[in-house]
């Protein structure tokens, strides 16, 4: 054989057998992928953040009360459904109602009426140990 024939076919098996490592690899790149599924959360993880402490009850300043909705390992739990408890005196803002990547929802909650309130915390229905503890002076 000539010279450039045997070059040219050794050159073709080396594209080849790329061609085919780089195949399989790809295949299992991207069926070996994580798939989204329904994670639970845990109760006991999960908590309640609240700042500032207090605030004045003039329906101006605002407490943030975020929610931290986390799994048995204490990672974050995706797209549940938070809801504050609600009450006449408080004006209560869905910031951020479904949780993101990290499990957090944030709410806003202003005061027209001076008091210490109590206000429980669903996720998905199901009530945290924690409450929202909110003091408005």
């Amino acid at each position: 054989m000539k010279k450039p024939v045997v070059f040219g076919l050794f050159f073709l098996v080396i594209l080849l057998a790329f061609a085919l490592f780089f195949g399989l690899y790809e295949v299992q790149f991207f069926t070996n992928r994580a798939s989204i599924k329904r994670v639970s959360f845990s109760v006991d993880n999960s908590y309640v953040f609240i700042t500032p402490l207090r605030a004045k009850a003039n329906t101006q300043e605002k407490i943030r009360v975020t929610v931290f909705v986390l799994d048995d390992q204490g990672l974050g739990v995706l797209g549940k459904k938070v809801i504050l408890g609600q009450n006449e005196a408080l004006n209560v803002e869905n910031i951020q109602a479904l949780t993101d990547n990290f499990g957090k929802a944030y709410f806003d909650v202003s005061a027209s009426k001076v008091g210490e309130y109590f206000l429980d915390v669903k996720v998905d229905d199901e009530s945290l140990k924690q409450n929202a503890h909110l003091v408005f002076n």
